[in-house]
């Protein structure tokens, strides 16, 4: 949809799915915040709960703030952001999760951002959210976790430094990259799959040219024990090699392909992907350690070794030992 003079600047995407307690904080941190040029859209994905009521009343206490859209029927969370997608207006779009919040200044350290310099991407860092915090909580640096490893409110057209800073991050997460309609559309989310945020990552950077990182907490990150991640199951490893091979594949075939920088961060962020499930992938699943090692080998055709050397040459020695021994120990440490 082209744009136009009365078009909203921002779309934030909310998928609503069995998120009743967290709901109205989610929607009310937009809501005290957005200017008229920001839309909010909600989509029911046909929860079961009282959530939608929330949306309701908050409707009716805020007229014409709130879009709601809805699902016949429960689709997930991909095919939930793709109708979002679809129905946004908006020249940018933000996916928040129904169970987080976005963090006071949010929308206008954005608007700063796309005023000044009109990026097609804006990486943003979070924070957990918690009843309380202690210092452990403190050290731990809960308070702001970065999204980007490069330098702080880094920002250009290098696609390579780009690429970069995400892997050796570690944060895929869609809710912490606000990017032009146009760049999201040319990253549509793989319905009925877990770990979805991690198969559009490589599409997304391919649709974008100039970039910036703002290093401040935009996001309020609610970490749940029923996470994704917290118990995992042989479907969801499976939709994790799937997303981890879509990605490695998507990054490898970037036009004009990638830096040696680049390319090592990619295959340690794949080796301690990869560790992680020799963690969590029951002895007894032989069809899906089978398939493990199968990807281990596509991934890394000329072995493991030389991954492993450039880590402990950098002085990260603790995790290559972690990574190697977990490898190992199910026999998937591919030689070189």
């Amino acid at each position: 949809m082209p744009q136009t003079a009365n078009a909203p600047w921002l779309s934030v995407l909310v998928p609503v799915y069995n998120v009743e307690p967290y709901l109205r904080e989610c929607l009310e941190s937009v809501l005290r915040q957005a200017d008229p040029g920001v839309e909010l859209i909600v989509l029911d994905d046909a929860s079961p709960d009282a959530s939608m009521a929330i949306v309701a009343a908050l409707q009716q206490a805020h007229p014409g703030r709130i879009r709601s859209l809805a699902h016949a029927r429960n689709r997930g969370l991909s095919a939930a952001r793709n109708s979002l997608m679809d129905a946004a207006t908006g020249r940018y779009l933000w996916f928040l999760d129904s169970d987080d919040v976005l963090m006071p200044g949010a929308i206008d350290g954005l608007r700063g951002i796309v005023e000044r310099e009109s990026p097609d991407l804006v990486l943003c860092d979070f924070r957990l959210l918690r009843a309380s915090f202690g210092l452990r909580h403190r050290l731990r640096g809960e308070l702001h976790r970065r999204s980007f490893a490069g330098r702080p409110g880094d920002g250009s057209d290098d696609r390579d430094a780009l690429l970069t800073g995400l892997l050796e991050g570690r944060q895929l997460h869609a809710w912490s990259k606000i990017a032009t309609r146009e760049a999201w559309r040319g990253a549509r989310f793989p319905e009925g799959r877990y770990f979805e945020d991690m198969a559009v990552v490589a599409p997304l950077c391919a649709s974008v040219g100039r970039w910036r990182h703002a290093p401040r907490p935009w996001v309020g990150y609610r970490q749940r024990g029923d996470s994704i991640m917290a118990r995992m199951t042989p479907d969801k490893s499976r939709d994790l090699l799937l997303s981890l091979r879509e990605f490695h594949d998507g990054v490898m075939a970037l036009p004009g392909g990638v830096s040696q920088r680049t390319r090592r961060a990619l295959e340690y962020f794949c080796l301690r992907t990869f560790a992680s499930l020799a963690r969590k992938v029951p002895r007894e699943d032989e069809a899906l350690a089978h398939e493990c090692h199968d990807a281990i080998g596509m991934v890394f055709p000329q072995g493991m070794p030389a991954v492993l050397a450039e880590y402990r040459s950098r002085g990260w020695w603790l995790r290559a030992w972690r990574a190697q021994r977990s490898l190992a120990a199910r026999g998937w440490l591919v030689p070189g």
